[in-house]
């Protein structure tokens, strides 16, 4: 009996383990579609399923559990509705393309129709002259019908500066329309730098183009705190500052992207030997003090980023050079929980 009993708490411990692990793997895979179906929305989405999903463990009370749910609940709603707005704006930009498209292309046909029709009869009138036998009839009529194709080609001309003119506006509002679906696609929109999914691009563009560039991952640490005691307005209001002094931080030819949640990533265009001597600089700027808002009241937070560097190589895919950043930056993360041997002040922060 007490080997039976024993057998059965130890099965129950195990179902609550699977249970737990096969949820929280769950909430991860859900974050990473939702990323990859609409990037502009899913990176903000995936942190906050991240986060939900560290909060579940085999030690959680049901009720933990039961609010837990809830909570990711109300973010798929959420996720969803911003999701679905986000697609029937695009929708409707793009409709309004095709109708500029259709309407110049309704207006040229209908010209060259009409062209058609007059230097049809032209070419008649002409078959009729060669017909005559009078030669003072002919040269008269061959006056009149040069006179006559004069004015259709004065006419042709002048339509075709006003269609022209008229179809270098509408591809004008054309190319503005598809220049603003280019930046919303490209951009993040809490920071304003590029988002993944162009810093993935212009890495692999490097890659085909057999460029040497280095990357570097910037992690800040401890960020998750600041969203959970002074909330993710303030938690967002840091990531905006922290993206501008990265992009003061480095040239204008680097490019500067949010890669997720609280980590961002910079491509450099320099050597591997350079990499180290263009960013190690970047630390004694961006780690420091930053102002927030917490109700009513002006707060300081202080921030320090894990970096990890790598350069590419020959050979390296995306997936290569991305791994030596991610483990350069968490060995760099490791170090820096570590409690330090002495006494120490951090160092001031440059002025600004």
């Amino acid at each position: 009996m007490i080997s039976l009993k024993k057998y059965i708490e130890t099965s129950a411990d195990a179902s609550i383990r699977a249970m737990c692990d096969s949820y929280r793997a769950s909430l991860t895979a859900i974050g990473i579609s939702a990323t990859q179906i609409c990037p502009h929305l899913g990176e903000d989405f995936q942190r906050d399923l991240l986060n939900l999903r560290d909060q579940l463990t085999p030690q959680a009370v049901p009720d933990a559990v039961a609010q837990t749910g809830q909570q990711v609940e109300e973010e798929l709603l959420k996720w969803g509705e911003s999701a679905s707005e986000y697609l029937q704006r695009t929708a409707h930009d793009v409709k309004e393309i095709m109708l500029i498209v259709a309407t110049t292309a309704q207006a040229v046909a209908e010209r060259d129709q009409r062209y058609a029709r007059q230097f049809g009869e032209f070419a008649e009138q002409l078959s009729a002259i060669g017909n005559l036998d009078d030669l003072s009839k002919i040269r008269q009529s061959l006056g009149k019908s040069a006179h006559q194709l004069r004015a259709y080609v004065e006419k042709l001309v002048q339509d075709g500066e006003q269609s022209l003119s008229k179809l270098r506006a509408e591809l004008s509002v054309y190319q503005s329309k598809l220049d603003e679906v280019e930046r919303v696609a490209t951009q993040d929109p809490v920071t304003g730098v590029a988002n993944r999914y162009k810093a993935e691009r212009h890495i692999q563009s490097r890659i085909e183009a057999g460029r040497g560039f280095s990357i570097a991952i910037f992690d800040l640490d401890n960020f998750k705190q600041i969203n959970d005691v002074y909330g993710h307005p303030a938690g967002d209001s840091v990531l905006k500052q922290f993206a501008i002094e990265l992009r003061g931080a480095f040239r204008s030819t680097d490019v500067v992207s949010r890669w997720g949640g609280d980590e961002f990533l910079v491509i450099v265009d320099c050597r591997a030997e350079d990499a180290r001597d263009r960013i190690d600089p970047v630390r004694k700027w961006i780690d420091g003090d930053y102002p927030i808002q917490h109700n009513g009241q002006q707060l300081k937070v202080n921030i320090r980023a894990s970096i990890g560097v790598a350069s590419w190589k020959p050979g390296d895919t995306a997936a290569d050079l991305l791994a030596r950043a991610d483990a350069a930056m968490y060995e760099e993360k490791a170090r820096n929980r570590k409690p330090p041997k002495g006494p120490a002040k951090p160092p001031a922060r440059p002025a600004r």
